[in-house]
């Protein structure tokens, strides 16, 4: 029932417009039943002797029983105002329709079926327009938010998920709901009006064949329950192995040079069709228990009805107070509610569908966010003074073991200070505690003495610009690449920075220059031209703090040379954090700390550990070997 009340809070919004849409769907039932109980005054008209019909005519006052009939059918039944509806509603309907003649009254059945089904089919069109524009903008908006909280969700989050179940979510579940409510959400108004309707009018004309029919419809309700709670299950699994899917193709084409380079593509494919060919089964297996519904309550439906035709025929001859024209009218009523029945049972398992992703959809929109602004917190104006970690201790699991433990140091504004230590060591991790991409266990990090928890996140991060190994870039322009993340940019900045990170060289010969789109993830693009740009926008920025994942490890000679000056550069005059894979390009730093299995096991500038760190000492004699 939770489930059900989170998805309606995307529906609240809109309550006007179902409103008129109910409205509507009132009109769309009651146009529509005029036009079946006009048509089997039509048919009666049509076959029935001229004598028949004048009799018809002026037999305008209902039967009524004798005294001790009606006071035994109101004591057992209470019968006497439903029978005394139907007279009224059938004589009022003749009244307007039977003329003088049946040439003049054929007209005007023909032209009241007409104008009942012109105006029925006019009002279902604007419902549809009606409802169709509440589901797109309820899909819009779960998107939306989805997209929304995913962007602000700390990194933690996407450490434990794979992008490809995260993209599965977004957009193919999302289209499960979307599905779901095109499918369901205007037979969801309109199903229950029209079997509440027609169940009414069936009462009305027979309650003792009605009876028959009401108890079938628990029965019917109850496969459709059933059959609905094993749809949700296996929707369920489906949508897993669909996120399997895309995750699976996700890694092959983001890594195709790699999967060509190692000649592993038969491997990939073999990959992909395995998690396709799970991805038949659970959803065969799905769609066998779906199309089970509908046979199930045919059936049902069917033997009613066939038991129907038995008893109502015998009451039509045996004069027993049903008409043959009632009974046909009866009937009509009867299998136009046949087909709100079925639906109402479709409804039922695409809701299902639709509630198995909403479980994922929910499970990612309920997910703590990250705080940016909590109550009293402080706007980091200015860098003036010194960055300190006190008693840091930190894992990303809680049943893992520390990352970092214990962690003491005092990082002097102006200064660089340099991580080194084996992979895994926690040199990443430190530099990443610094904006916040992970909460430290215990512990303190302030910057200016002020605890960086108790800052707004705004304004802690806009302080500083990180350039990692890896270069980030969008599908984009190079204008807006440099840009990104700045307000209010002018081309001359974008070209000042471009030409202290030594990009414009290259950027003026491009076509297109600034405006020259490079590809997604800078494809078009070599490695030191990526770099370079993600300096240009570290520069842009002007941080007053720098965090560098050694940025030149995995260039050309040429390249590291150029993007080593635009580095210089850009440290000039900042704090600079620098996680250092190769030791000759931090020797200079003012502060080097040597990290192993997350403690700190040397602190002090290149000389004094070298005589003071043996494993600093280890690291620095290993790599010139390998020179």
């Amino acid at each position: 029932m939770r489930l059900y009340i989170k998805i309606l809070c995307f529906v609240k919004p809109f309550w006007k417009v179902i409103v008129v849409s109910i409205i509507l769907t009132f009109f769309y039932v009651l146009l529509n039943n005029i036009s079946l109980w006009i048509s089997v005054d039509f048919i009666r008209e049509l076959f029935s002797p001229e004598n028949v019909q004048t009799e018809q005519v002026t037999s305008v006052e209902p039967i009524k029983p004798s005294e001790d009939e009606k006071g035994n059918l109101q004591k057992m039944f209470n019968l006497n105002s439903k029978l005394d509806i139907y007279s009224k509603i059938n004589n009022y309907i003749k009244s307007v329709i039977i003329k003088d003649n049946r040439y003049d009254t054929l007209i005007v059945v023909c032209i009241v079926i007409f104008l009942s089904f012109l105006l029925k089919n006019i009002i279902q069109y604007t419902r549809r327009v009606i409802l169709n524009y509440i589901v797109i903008n309820i899909v819009v908006n779960i998107r939306n938010q989805l997209h929304e909280k995913l962007l602000y969700l700390p990194l933690s989050f996407f450490a434990k998920r794979h992008s490809g179940r995260l993209t599965s979510i977004v957009f193919n579940d999302v289209n499960a709901i979307n599905v779901a409510l095109n499918n369901s959400f205007g037979k969801m108004i309109l199903s229950p009006v029209q079997i509440l309707t027609n169940v009414f009018i069936l009462v009305i004309i027979s309650w003792k064949l009605s009876l028959i029919m009401l108890f079938v419809l628990p029965l019917i309700s109850y496969v459709i329950v059933k059959i609905g709670q094993g749809m949700r299950r296996r929707s369920r699994r489906v949508f897993k192995q669909i996120a399997n899917v895309v995750a699976v193709f996700q890694e092959a084409v983001s890594a195709v040079s790699i999967v060509k380079a190692f000649t592993n593509e038969e491997k990939e494919v073999s990959k992909f069709k395995a998690a396709n060919r799970e991805f038949f089964k659970k959803t065969f297996r799905a769609n066998k228990l779906r199309y089970a519904t509908s046979p199930i309550n045919e059936i049902l439906l069917v033997l009613t009805l066939v038991f129907l035709l038995w008893y109502g025929g015998n009451l039509v001859y045996s004069n027993s107070g049903l008409t043959a024209e009632d009974f046909i009218r009866f009937l009509v009523f009867l299998f136009t509610m046949f087909q709100p029945i079925k639906d109402f049972s479709g409804i039922n398992n695409t809701i299902q569908t639709g509630l198995a992703a909403a479980e994922r959809i929910f499970d990612v929109l309920e997910t703590d966010q990250e705080i940016y602004e909590k109550p009293g917190a402080v706007y980091l104006d200015e860098f003036n003074h010194n960055i300190k970690y006190e008693k840091v201790y930190f894992k990303y699991n809680n049943n893992e073991s520390y990352v970092l433990d214990d962690i003491n140091l005092n990082i002097n504004k102006g200064e660089m200070v340099a991580f080194v230590g084996h992979s895994g060591a926690g040199k990443t991790t430190m530099a990443n505690l610094l904006p916040r991409f992970y909460e430290i266990n215990t512990g303190k990090i302030s910057i200016d003495g002020i605890d960086i928890r108790d800052m707004t996140l705004h304004s802690l991060r806009h302080k500083m610009s990180i350039v990692t190994q890896d270069t980030i870039l969008f599908n984009d322009t190079i204008r807006m690449n440099i840009a990104y993340g700045s307000e209010n940019v002018i081309e001359q900045n974008v070209i000042d920075a471009a030409k202290a990170a030594n990009a414009w060289e290259f950027i003026k010969k491009m076509e297109n220059g600034l405006d020259t789109q490079i590809g997604e993830k800078g494809t078009r693009l070599s490695g030191g031209q990526k770099q370079r740009l993600s300096i240009a926008r570290a520069i842009l920025r002007n941080p007053s703090i720098l965090i560098l994942d050694e940025a030149t490890s995995s260039l050309d000679t040429e390249s590291e040379r150029l993007v080593q000056q635009a580095i210089d550069k850009l440290m000039e005059n900042r704090t600079v954090l620098v996680i250092a894979h190769r030791l000759s390009t931090i020797t200079h730093a003012d502060k080097i700390v040597v990290f192993n299995q997350g403690k700190i096991a040397g602190l002090g500038a290149h000389k004094e550990l070298l005589e003071s760190c043996p494993i600093y000492k280890t690291f620095y004699e290993n790599q010139l070997l390998t020179k």
